[in-house]
């Protein structure tokens, strides 16, 4: 009986060993660079150990992942010795088998259970939730004795994990213990999660989403286009391009000779004023600035970091052929990521309006709730959307193109103006009855 006892206090151990490793690892991987940092400047003594770690994090974790493998495996190995020990005394009294063999077996699958159960629960989940919620004084107090395990185990860890990087040659990849990748999908489902939950609001999921969608996007997706775009030709009177550049509101514009195809400047509005409140006389070409071209199929997160590197805020773009194809700004490219950008130029855009034949223009970002207040609605709400855009999206289960129109309730709703895949204005209108307007 004393020996069941004393392995027993052994299993005991070697979990507690499991759950104060599990529960190290993960309060240490929190710490980030900025926080060592700050450990450094506050003259902690476990800075060094931290620095350690940044150094060969690879050998840190794999040593402490390999410690806590060997101690999970060693107690259930003395759990197992543990039930085979209960299940001989039980088997054999005084002499006598006083057990079938069937109940011999019950208990041993009983006692793994046990012992799988105990291990996931008390040597994983709860020491990593406290590591995690205690991170702090957890990797503090503990950290110089797992960077000591480090130096102790270092050249068999380090072995080991030649000898799998070999073993994984054929298929191009190597053992990683310090970074765990997360997919764009589970990232994504995570995020979903915080939404449900309230921890992540609308408007900070909008932003997100866009972030995902940044990476993938192209200047020609995002570029003002050629009909749109304002410049300056060169070739007319100074008092005319003066009265279009203080018309057009732009600060940045392109100056061309003869033709779009042929920008050779940016004048900076800010630089035409100085000129001006100096009383200088107007030499428009002395005051343009050097263009930068970028193709219309280059990425916009590459442009995004070029300009920034360069100091740019506009940029010409070009086809293949050297044509002028638009002009994409940094202000485009930030509101691919946060929205549109407030401007005190562009005047303010109403949520819907009244046509003569009683139909309405609703922009898709308009409100369901605020829609069924107007109106006198009962369109349904959700969680999955909150605009009329998302409602017409869940409504026909795909991004409308322009022209198309769903219907609820003998209201349609038909797309008339989409920038890329944001639906952003509405003609409604209902076959039954005229929408009346609750002003």
């Amino acid at each position: 009986m004393e020996n069941i006892i004393f392995e027993l206090i052994i299993f005991m151990a070697l979990l507690i060993v499991s759950g104060f490793l599990s529960a190290s690892e993960i309060a240490i991987s929190s710490f980030g660079e900025n926080k060592i940092e700050d450990l450094k400047e506050r003259k902690e003594k476990s800075a060094r150990a931290f620095e350690k770690i940044q150094k060969d994090p690879e050998v840190f974790f794999g040593t402490i992942q390999a410690i806590t493998i060997i101690s999970q495996i060693a107690a259930s190995m003395v759990a197992f010795y543990t039930a085979m020990h209960i299940s001989i005394l039980s088997i054999y009294n005084n002499g006598k088998i006083s057990l079938p063999d069937s109940t011999v077996i019950t208990i041993l699958i009983a006692a793994i259970f046990i012992v799988a159960f105990c291990q996931i629960v008390f040597g994983l989940l709860i020491p990593k939730a406290i590591g995690f919620r205690y991170a702090e004084p957890i990797g503090l107090s503990t950290v110089n004795i797992l960077v000591l395990l480090t130096i102790l185990f270092r050249l068999p860890v380090k072995l080991a994990t030649l000898f799998s990087n070999f073993l994984l040659t054929p298929f191009k990849e190597k053992t990683n213990f310090s970074q765990t990748k997360i997919s764009e999908d589970e990232l994504r489902v995570i995020i979903s999660d915080g939404v449900k939950s309230g921890a992540i609001d609308e408007t900070e999921h909008e932003i997100i989403e866009n972030i995902f969608e940044f990476n993938d996007l192209r200047v020609n997706e995002v570029m003002i286009p050629r009909t749109e775009m304002i410049a300056i030709d060169l070739g007319e009177d100074s008092k005319c391009i003066v009265k279009d550049i203080l018309k057009s509101g732009h600060s940045l514009i392109p100056a061309y000779e003869n033709s779009a195809d042929n920008i050779i400047g940016v004048l900076h509005t800010k630089d035409l004023m100085r000129e001006m409140f100096e009383g200088k006389e107007l030499h428009i070409r002395n005051l343009l600035r050097p263009v930068y071209f970028v193709p219309e199929t280059k990425l916009i997160s590459e442009i995004l970091k070029e300009m920034q590197q360069r100091g740019e805020r506009l940029a010409v773009v070009t086809d293949e052929y050297g044509g002028t194809e638009g002009v994409i700004t940094m202000e485009d490219i930030l509101e691919e990521i946060v929205g549109e950008l407030g401007d005190k130029t562009k005047p303010e855009i109403k949520e819907y309006s009244k046509l003569p034949d009683g139909k309405f223009y609703i922009l898709g970002s308009m409100d369901i709730a605020d829609f069924n207040e107007k109106f006198s609605l009962q369109l349904p709400e959700s969680d999955e959307y909150n605009t009329i855009a998302g409602f017409v999206a869940d409504l026909s289960g795909k991004i409308l193109n322009t022209g198309e129109t769903v219907t609820y309730n003998n209201v349609t709703f038909e797309l008339i103006k989409k920038i890329r895949q944001k639906m952003v204005q509405f003609k409604v209108y209902s076959s039954v009855d005229s929408l009346t307007l609750n002003e």
